[in-house]
């Protein structure tokens, strides 16, 4: 419990000192726990808990620091949760603090960071199909990890924002985005700057609409490798994903797929879900695995009764592993389990 009451020590000292030179604090976060009941004590460990506190100080009409922390730990085996800094960045509003008034906004973020340009939420809740952690190089790179890193976004118009990055380890990534009506794109290269040339080319689009009561979803991703630079950890030459959701009052149904230069198709999710009350959700995620090295198409089940009380989400379930023995993630990427049951509460502030 030591690294936990370091960690409160460093927010409390944050709080009372941040305000001293920031006109505005807010202290966000979210607390995950979650106990996982196995037929078998060594498949996993019962207890298992992941706290994200982030701090967001507003310094002045242009500048704003944040400072995230990461605490998680399996409390039964290690008794001593891991915690360290996740974030620790400055943003800077270059336009705006020099007074410019230009058709175009420049913002700069220098710090900690992930160079999260595509944060999309996938048809399926733990986006199993696509970035999951799944032995698919290209699909799995995705934003570089966290770095010390700097980044600049040029606002230009709603349908064309440009974005580029790069680390303190030689990687580089350029990003354009932008939406046209309900449809918008991500169009990424990312490369190591000794290789420019052999990086990654990613495109990915998502269409939201929506008509009466009911509301569709339709995302897609490609990437594709050009070079060898990247061959040391990926083994794919192209990889692409597809999805497609529908809410209708109080049903939702959301499928996705991806597939590879190795595996046609590979990782598929599908999820079914029902409210009959306005708080109780009743869902039922399938997940399989149809590369050729899968022993079973059936990867895994996950069946959860989920309650919200105020912010707090509270979940009761049952995970089926399949015969490959993959870990199933509850409540979007929070956690892998094992077969057995288990109860979570998830609350964000």
């Amino acid at each position: 419990m030591k690294k936990l009451w370091m960690l409160l020590m460093v927010l409390a000292l944050l709080a009372t000192a941040v305000p001293m030179f920031a006109s505005d604090v807010t202290f966000t976060g979210r607390n995950i726990w979650a106990a996982n009941a196995t037929f078998d004590p060594m498949d996993s460990v019962p207890f298992l808990v992941r706290f994200r506190p982030t701090l967001t100080a507003k310094i002045d009409d242009f500048n704003t620091l944040v400072a995230g922390f990461r605490m998680e730990g399996q409390f039964l085996v290690s008794g001593n949760p891991g915690v360290r800094v996740r974030d620790m960045y400055v943003t800077t509003d270059v336009t705006g603090a020099l007074g410019l008034s230009l058709p175009i906004t420049i913002k700069t973020t220098i710090g900690q960071f992930e160079a999260d340009f595509t944060d999309w939420n996938y048809v399926s809740e733990s986006g199993w199909e696509s970035y999951y952690d799944w032995p698919n190089g290209i699909a799995d790179l995705g934003p570089y990890d966290v770095q010390t890193a700097a980044r600049v976004d040029i606002g230009i118009v709603p349908a064309a924002n440009f974005h580029l990055y790069a680390d303190m380890v030689g990687g580089m990534m350029f990003g354009l985005n932008g939406a046209i009506g309900p449809a918008a794109y991500w169009v990424t290269y990312q490369a190591p700057a000794a290789a420019f040339g052999e990086g990654v080319l990613g495109v990915e689009a998502k269409y939201t609409g929506e008509f009466g009561d009911f509301k569709l979803g339709v995302p897609a991703f490609f990437r594709y490798k050009l070079g060898a630079a990247s061959d040391g950890v990926l083994a794919e030459d192209w990889t692409a994903g597809v999805g497609l959701s529908g809410d209708y009052k109080m049903f939702h149904v959301g499928a996705g797929m991806e597939a590879d230069s190795v595996d046609f198709p590979d990782n598929v999710v599908i999820d079914v879900g029902v409210k009959p009350v306005d708080k109780l959700q009743i869902k039922v995620n399938t997940y399989l695995d149809m590369g050729a090295l899968s022993d079973n198409a059936f990867a895994g089940m996950d069946l959860q009764a989920n309650y919200m009380l105020g912010a707090a989400k509270f979940m009761l379930g049952y995970v089926f592993g399949g015969a490959d023995g993959v870990a199933i993630p509850i409540n979007g990427d929070t956690f892998n389990l094992a077969t057995g049951l288990y109860f979570a509460l998830d609350v964000s502030f």
